[in-house]
């Protein structure tokens, strides 16, 4: 790798943390108010409330797994700039898709699109991943921490067991198997 291409990681984790930042303050902002100030109104908006919980867990643990990865790596460059480029735009369609899948939570399109947001992310990360060790070499704790099978591979395989359940009848399945490998990845993290 030439040594003049690489640069450091400030201002992408600082536009990084921008980002989810404002996608968060979107997806609340997208919440409904219940139409009635009771228990029951609250009750009629559980699905809205169960994808923007989705949602802000995989912006949380997004902005979690940036921090921490970058946290470890010297050096990017440009095509590590234009993969968060990449995953950043993904990312920015969380709120749509949020709003997408609360008003149609039986709706195969909405949950398969919801569905497919959190696939290109994996996708992009795993690509990330691969080249940041790359460019990184010798950097132990990028090797542990990128994982591939834990970070990558066992959350695609959930997520495409969450499309088959979905395409088989059950379209919120999706958006169910989106949480299991969200929490999934948390608790992995917090080890």
């Amino acid at each position: 790798m030439d040594a003049e291409n690489l640069m450091d990681t400030n201002r992408l984790e600082a536009f990084y943390d921008a980002i989810i930042a404002i996608i968060v303050t979107v997806l609340v902002l997208e919440l409904p108010q219940p139409e009635t100030a009771t228990v029951a109104g609250i009750l009629a908006l559980k699905v809205s409330y169960f994808t923007y919980l989705v949602s802000f867990l995989v912006c949380a643990n997004l902005w979690q797994y940036h921090h921490l990865i970058y946290a470890h790596v010297q050096k990017i460059d440009s095509k590590i700039i234009w993969l968060n480029i990449l995953l950043m735009f993904v990312i920015s369609l969380i709120p749509y898709l949020t709003i997408f899948v609360a008003n149609n939570p039986n709706s195969l399109l909405s949950e398969s699109l919801y569905g497919l947001n959190f696939l290109l992310i994996d996708v992009i990360l795993f690509v990330m991943s691969k080249y940041l060790i790359r460019i990184n070499e010798n950097n132990d704790y990028l090797v542990d921490a990128l994982n591939l099978k834990n970070a990558i591979i066992i959350p695609f395989i959930l997520l495409i067991v969450g499309f088959i359940i979905g395409f088989l009848g059950h379209p919120i399945a999706i958006s169910i198997v989106c949480l299991i490998t969200i929490l999934r990845s948390i608790l992995y993290s917090v080890k």
